[in-house]
């Protein structure tokens, strides 16, 4: 008779692994039991595109953080290109190729500075993010643009078939980035980066290059976000984008990506971005109040970076 062997199942690893995907699942089920508005479909479609905007910083941020540095300055470009655009919308071609220009130009900026100086990335970015502040106030006088193109707001207010244009440029993005990281020699770079900078360095990898690149690509998606956000609201207001970089932290980290580095991944950070539009959507259905909101998602922060350190010793 032939021995029958069970395959062992490492329960541990599969409940890692899932955690997060049954966290989503729960807060949906939760959320529908609650409130008859929440699993509707212009209720979800309203979820999908307004995060497809914001999201795109935590897409961004995946890249800079993976590779072990950080950029809080994310916020700030996206309303600094935003108002860019906003006064450049009678033309939607310059307005669009003026604000990426800009993004790619910070990002340059901010990626070379950082290796050059060797400054802690969480320092220098957020004084970069006050600087860029104190700019659109200069440019714009305090005043917010609302003379925007129509033709401008059609970039985020049209459709193609039953997907809004924010879903689908999000959706196309994730995708070239998910496919940059995990099917491409880059991703392997940018990963071996951030686990041992000095290691890869050793190995032939221009460590200062990847590291560049990916202040360059933060900048620019955040500029992408930008150019989305005041086409959408037909608007470029000064403070617009503000806390959407501690939201986008958040997604990340709560997504898994090690704050030191060398782990984490788009797909993760995804499922962390709608881990928060869930969160942020289905209390305002059950009229949570807003600073209870607060509390939960920095408890959800707290957590992951707890699990993150805790990972980290056990290995």
């Amino acid at each position: 008779m032939n021995e029958i062997k069970l395959q062992h199942i490492d329960y541990q690893h599969v409940i890692s692994k899932y955690a997060l995907l049954l966290v989503f699942i729960i807060l949906c089920v939760v959320f529908t039991i609650l409130s008859d508005s929440f699993l509707t479909i212009g209720n979800i479609t309203d979820v999908v595109r307004s995060n497809s905007i914001s999201g795109l910083l935590a897409v961004a941020l995946t890249y800079v953080m993976i590779s072990g540095g950080i950029d809080l300055s994310i916020e700030s470009v996206t309303a600094l290109t935003g108002i860019v655009a906003g006064s450049l919308s009678f033309n939607p071609v310059l307005a669009v190729i003026t604000a990426l220009a800009i993004g790619v130009f910070i990002g340059l900026f901010n990626g070379l500075l950082l290796v050059k100086t060797g400054v802690q990335p969480f320092i220098f970015t957020l004084a970069m993010s006050r600087l860029l502040r104190g700019v659109i106030l200069i440019f714009t006088k305090g005043a917010n643009i609302y003379d925007v193109g129509n033709s401008f707001k059609t970039i985020a207010r049209s459709s193609l078939g039953p997907l809004p244009t924010p879903i689908i440029i999000f959706s196309v993005i994730v995708i070239i980035t998910y496919l940059a990281l995990n099917k491409a020699k880059y991703g392997r770079y940018v990963y071996a980066v951030g686990g041992n900078e000095e290691a890869a360095r050793l190995s032939g990898i221009k460590t200062r290059k990847i590291k560049v690149s990916t202040y360059l690509i933060s900048s620019v998606l955040a500029a992408l976000a930008g150019i989305m956000l005041t086409s959408r609201v037909a608007a470029a207001e000064t403070n617009a984008a503000e806390g959407w970089a501690l939201d986008a932290v958040s997604a990340v980290v709560i997504g898994g990506t090690s704050l030191k580095g060398g782990q984490g991944g788009i797909l993760n950070t995804l499922l962390g971005i709608f881990i928060i539009a869930v969160l942020n959507n289905g209390m305002v259905l059950i009229n949570v109040p807003s600073n209870y909101n607060q509390f939960i998602k920095g408890a959800l922060i707290l957590v992951a970076v707890l699990l993150d350190v805790g990972n980290r010793k056990a290995k």
